[in-house]
């Protein structure tokens, strides 16, 4: 036995047992020859062909996982589509080139990567979609802050998620509110909330930037980023036929100001239930997985536009403007300043250099000789003007309704920047205060929307 069990290991001499060899990288043309497109469409669920749809279906043969990109305006990757089947968009800012280029890529058993550049022609949009420019404006680019409304801009509500909230929201009522506070208080006593870190978005002068590009970005009051990430509003219903929502909008990266759940030690939110929206006042709300009408806890937060003076004159299109009375006055003569440190809180209606006012119904009575002694019907606390987007115009009216005035208007040298300390001061060299010149002031009001503090 001893004898055997030597001739047993003399010949059984090592073999190396190999693993299965990694495949040979597929070359940028074979890849491309795997990739095979469907055909292009009007609808994400690619039940309208189009010849220049948006949305471009895919399938890999055989089968192979792949990632579909292109590059945004900073030269960030922008992922489209990620598997061996699937679809993709492009949709080209306005004025783009038709023909748009996109990149396929795939990860080869040796951990190289392969590419394949392409392109395709879709649909270059005349106008923003809706659901764009109700965030963005027809610039493109908008500016949201905090709105305050008796004192709060964030807070917690009893989650409704459903009609019968009876809720004003068009007036910046929020759904089933609880509680809120002030943006200087998100990070001194509510920093909790934030994880107890101070980012910055506890300011009234807090910004962010909507574009049509799909990004987000908040900024401190001081023009600093915050945060970036995406966006997209989905089924975006201006009539809001469900009497809740008028849309659901979801963001990567948390980019809006202060975007944590309350009571949850930082954590932050990318869903939201928009409970109003217009193109001067938006409402989120966080659903957090809440059934409707649950009353379960729930976080929300009011914005208002910051940087669109057109929307702020005149809403989707039209939108009437009246007197506004503080301290009794709402036109009167002031001593001219037209520079920066005036003193005057601009966004409580004070007015710079103010002397003298007057109330609307005394525009047309003691004080009738500033119109030349004629009556228009401007004296009335229900006279109002209404600024036509659309058409350009703006147009006068007594109370009873009836035209006073019309002109074409445009607002020149509007900065759209949402800081107001940033702003370059004038460069009159008048010496303050002046002694012989006096300027003639107004104010008024949207009675149904918010507007600028800008």
């Amino acid at each position: 036995m001893i004898a055997l069990a030597g001739m047993m290991l003399v010949s059984c001499d090592p073999v190396l047992i190999k693993g299965p060899e990694a495949d040979a990288a597929i070359s940028a043309s074979e890849l491309q020859s795997t990739f095979i497109i469907d055909g292009q469409f009007a609808d994400a669920e690619c039940t309208t062909p189009q010849a220049d749809g948006n949305f471009i279906k895919f399938h890999t043969s055989p089968s192979r996982t792949v990632q579909v990109f292109n590059y945004k305006a900073d030269g960030s990757v922008n992922v489209l589509a990620t598997g061996a089947a699937g679809v993709f968009k492009i949709m080209p800012r306005r004025g783009a080139d038709a023909n748009q280029p996109f990149h396929v890529s795939t990860i080869n058993q040796d951990a190289s990567v392969s590419t394949f550049d392409s392109s395709v022609n879709v649909f270059v949009p005349g106008d923003l979609a809706p659901e764009v420019k109700i965030l963005t404006g027809d610039s493109g680019r908008k500016a949201w802050k905090w709105y305050t409304i008796d004192g709060s801009c964030w807070g917690n509500a009893g989650y409704v998620g459903a009609a019968g909230h009876g809720a004003d929201v068009a007036a910046g009522a929020i759904p089933g509110i609880w509680w809120g506070c002030t943006p200087a208080q998100l990070e001194t006593e509510q920093i909790a909330h934030a994880g107890g870190t101070a980012y910055g978005y506890g300011d009234d002068n807090a910004y962010m930037i909507f574009n049509e590009d799909g990004e987000c970005i908040s900024y401190k009051a001081d023009g600093t980023q915050i945060a970036k990430g995406s966006y997209t509003l989905n089924d975006y219903d201006p009539d809001c036929t469900d009497g809740y929502h008028y849309g659901k909008l979801v963001t990567t990266d948390a980019p809006i100001l202060f975007p944590f759940a309350i009571n949850k030690n930082g954590q932050r939110v990318n869903e939201f239930d928009v409970a109003y929206i217009d193109p001067n006042m938006m409402i989120l709300i966080d659903p957090a997985g809440n059934s409707a009408n649950s009353w379960s806890e729930s976080t929300w937060w009011r914005f208002k536009n910051a940087s669109d003076v057109d929307a702020a004159l005149a809403g989707n299109g039209q939108r009437s403007w009246t007197w506004k009375t503080i301290d009794g006055s709402c036109w009167g003569n002031a001593g001219y300043v037209g520079a920066a440190g005036h003193g005057a809180n601009l966004a409580a209606g004070e007015v710079p250099g103010i002397w003298w006012g007057c109330t609307p119904a005394q525009l047309e009575t003691e004080q009738i000789a500033h119109a030349g002694g004629k009556v228009y019907g401007y004296g009335s606390d229900d006279a109002y003007m209404t600024f036509d987007m659309v058409n350009g115009t703006v147009t006068s009216y007594d109370a009873s309704g009836k035209a006073i005035a019309s002109s074409p208007y445009a607002v020149e040298n509007f900065e759209k920047n949402p800081v107001s300390s940033s702003r370059s001061p004038s460069t009159r060299t008048e010496p303050w205060p002046p002694t012989t010149r006096s300027s003639i002031w107004m104010a008024i009001c949207s009675p149904s929307l918010p507007t600028m503090t800008e």
